[in-house]
């Protein structure tokens, strides 16, 4: 099983080369591709010569041996927007999932449409996405990538306080799958969003099954904020998580979205902490045991 992690931390720091560099450097087997900056305007990928900028990096990488296995669309525009939504936000994303295509990525993960209230609209929802997804593989087809559903969370606008969202329960996220029915869509779990609407990761995973199950975001948190650190800094029982994986036969690949963990140290002391991240991961996935 291949290790991997997002690379948005480490690369804001560094810069791209020397960024997945000090990645690889560290024991990565792979990278995640993660493409948040195309929310902004002045992002390289936005630029006109995005294109050239891809080629560029992705011949860097070959040279380097690195790998990218993943990769994470960008999400945060104002999707209620009509104007935005044509114009900026869905361009993007299928920008993006170009753009992975053409840094070898396997799987790209693409949020659902979640910015509407989810509590008394869960139908509504519901067939929103499985529209929305239909829409994107005519684009998988054509650059050869699969897009990965992921479990969602939102806040309660009176409470003040996570509730259910898009996907967020596992056998929500199954039925995406199975309607969808298309080699092209799977699921990603994020581990960490299980436990902040009250289903466990361990109980997702089971649930998912090895057929639906391609891809996942590791990552602890303490059950009531989304805090993307390093597992074994929450709650979560990794025992049982790493148990389910194998029970289930996973197999797709670990990558860590976990960058939080890092964002403590210091630039002089950031490789020491990617490299400890690096044994963690290790250590999980040999529990795995597959």
């Amino acid at each position: 099983m291949k290790l991997s992690t997002q690379i948005s931390y480490v690369v804001k720091v560094f810069g791209f080369e020397e960024g997945v560099r000090l990645l690889h450097r560290a024991g990565y087997d792979a990278l995640d591709l993660s493409l948040f900056c195309m929310k902004l305007d002045d992002c390289e990928y936005i630029s006109d010569g995005w294109r050239e900028c891809v080629e560029s990096r992705r011949s860097f990488c070959d040279k380097e041996g690195i790998v990218f296995n993943q990769a994470h669309a960008p999400f945060a525009f104002r999707w209620e927007d009509p104007k935005v939504y044509e114009e900026i936000a869905q361009p993007r994303v299928l920008r993006s999932i170009e753009i992975a295509a053409m840094m070898g990525v396997d799987v790209i993960v693409v949020h659902p449409l979640h910015n509407a209230e989810y509590k008394g609209h869960e139908a509504e929802m519901h067939e929103l996405n499985l529209k929305y997804y239909r829409s994107l593989i005519p684009y998988c087809r054509e650059y050869g990538i699969k897009v990965a559903v992921e479990n969602m969370w939102q806040t309660d606008r009176k409470r003040r306080c996570i509730s259910d969202d898009v996907a967020s329960r596992a056998a929500d996220l199954a039925a995406y799958i199975d309607e969808l029915d298309s080699e092209w869509i799977v699921a990603c779990l994020d581990l960490g969003h299980c436990g902040l609407v009250g289903e466990e990761a361990q109980d997702a995973i089971r649930i998912l099954g090895h057929d639906r199950l391609r891809a996942l975001h590791v990552h602890d948190n303490n059950y009531r904020e989304d805090n993307h650190t390093l597992p074994g800094m929450g709650m979560m029982d990794w025992d049982a998580i790493c148990s389910a994986l194998h029970d289930i036969g996973y197999a797709g690949e670990f990558t860590f979205e976990a960058d939080a963990f890092l964002h403590r140290f210091g630039k002089d002391f950031l490789e020491t902490a990617v490299r400890f991240m690096v044994q963690n991961g290790r250590y999980l996935i040999g529990k795995i045991g597959l």
